[in-house]
């Protein structure tokens, strides 16, 4: 590293129960409700994750478990679409017909 190059440091905090904020900026105290509702629907959203998807970074790095990967086996096709009617894979290879998934 150069001298004159300025090192950024990503600071995390640690985790908390979402109160310290009011110290900080007393004039959030007004906002409490709302904003105490939405740290709570946040934390049961992270836990969930915690729970089902091991975790925050691989919940993350899901989008790269979807699209077309080829492996010795195959051609294996991976679409996330929660609330889909239907799911199709079309194109010149089967002459523009729908294929449903």
């Amino acid at each position: 590293m150069k001298r004159d190059e300025v090192v950024k440091i990503k600071i995390i905090l640690p985790p908390g129960y979402g109160k310290k904020i009011y110290e900080i900026d007393p004039l959030l105290l007004t906002h409490r409700d709302h904003l105490d509702f939405y740290f709570g629907r946040y934390l049961r959203l992270r836990e969930d994750i915690d729970e089902h998807e091991s975790g925050l970074n691989p919940f993350s790095r899901d989008h790269e478990n979807f699209d077309f990967k080829q492996s010795v086996t195959g051609i294996t096709y991976r679409e996330w679409a929660p609330g889909a009617k239907l799911s199709a894979l079309i194109g010149d290879f089967n002459n523009w017909n729908q294929m449903p998934l």
